[in-house]
């Protein structure tokens, strides 16, 4: 599987107010959602008003594939509003699940009846660490 990610960097020149740019970048995000069916947010400094940062996340088996999405997200994001995008990163990496190990968090995992006696999943290796 492969993961992409993209930052893209919107100017909204003719902002005057916070409220004026997240009209905008909420128009943007509504519309790449619908159209591409990404995650996509606001991840950089929230407290300029005439500039915005989106994060957006992509998987899919084919490495094309992902950065097609990405160019996807582009064009929706240039014709979803009066914003411009001055700036675009993007980059996508291998991800294999099996290589991830499962850990459990059993205080989070609620009551302890519930994960009780189950440390068959556990490595060997990991049982005697705290």
């Amino acid at each position: 599987m492969y993961v992409g990610v993209a930052k893209l960097t919107l100017v909204v020149a003719h902002s005057t107010s916070l409220k004026e740019k997240r009209m905008v970048v909420r128009r943007v995000k509504d519309r790449v959602r619908e159209t591409v069916g990404v995650a996509i947010n606001e991840t950089g400094a929230l407290d300029d008003r005439q500039r915005a940062e989106l994060g957006v996340a992509a998987t899919s088996n084919d490495r094309a594939k992902v950065f097609d999405i990405l160019d996807q997200v582009l064009r929706v994001a240039q014709t979803a509003s009066d914003g411009q995008v001055v700036a675009i990163a993007k980059d996508a990496w291998t991800f294999d699940v099996a290589d991830v190990p499962v850990v459990v968090d059993r205080e989070r995992a609620g009551t302890g009846d519930k994960t009780a006696g189950m440390d068959d999943f556990i490595p060997d290796a990991w049982k005697g660490e705290d």
